[in-house]
């Protein structure tokens, strides 16, 4: 059974570890493979180290346990944008469990945290353009694709990125 509950300091490490993977599997193509094979590991401890030492009331990170082990997490940011509301930053789940339901929970997750917290019930996220199977899971749950533009990753790469808006996070 998968247990949703807040993430505390101590799952940084299994948080970083997840993201690091999530990324090698998915991003090739679109960050360079030196970052991928030998700079994400320590990048993704880096920042969920902080994230974690350091969160404040605005952000929310979840995981997602089976067995006692992460399997998934979400970070949101609350009110990040006056017109776009609440950024759901990350959002990431084991591969060999995606499309069994984690993704979705912690998605609906979110939005109540949003709506509970924040006069301003929207939330959005960015995706990468390549990136079709989160997009259409993205879109199943209601996410409208608001524009496309090109970013650049901290690799020094670039990638075209789709911002997803949820216009009333209450529709979960």
């Amino acid at each position: 059974m998968i247990i949703l509950r807040p993430a505390t300091f101590n799952d940084h490490t299994a948080i970083a570890r997840l993201h690091s993977e999530s990324w090698k599997n998915n991003y090739r193509g679109i960050w360079s493979d030196d970052f991928l094979d030998n700079k994400v590991d320590a990048d993704r401890l880096s920042v969920w180290l902080h994230r974690l030492k350091s969160a404040g009331e605005e952000q929310h990170t979840v995981v997602a346990v089976l067995d006692q082990v992460i399997v998934g997490f979400v970070c949101v940011f609350l009110n990040e944008d006056p017109v776009f509301g609440s950024l759901v930053d990350n959002l990431h789940v084991r591969s060999d469990l995606q499309n069994s339901g984690i993704g979705r929970m912690l998605l609906v997750n979110s939005a109540e945290w949003i709506n509970n917290n924040s006069d301003l019930k929207k939330m959005y996220l960015w995706v990468y353009n390549v990136n079709r199977n989160a997009r259409a899971f993205y879109e199943r749950l209601g996410g409208i694709h608001f524009e496309t533009i090109e970013k650049s990753n901290d690799d020094g790469t670039s990638a075209l990125y789709c911002r997803y808006i949820w216009k009333d996070t209450s529709i979960f």
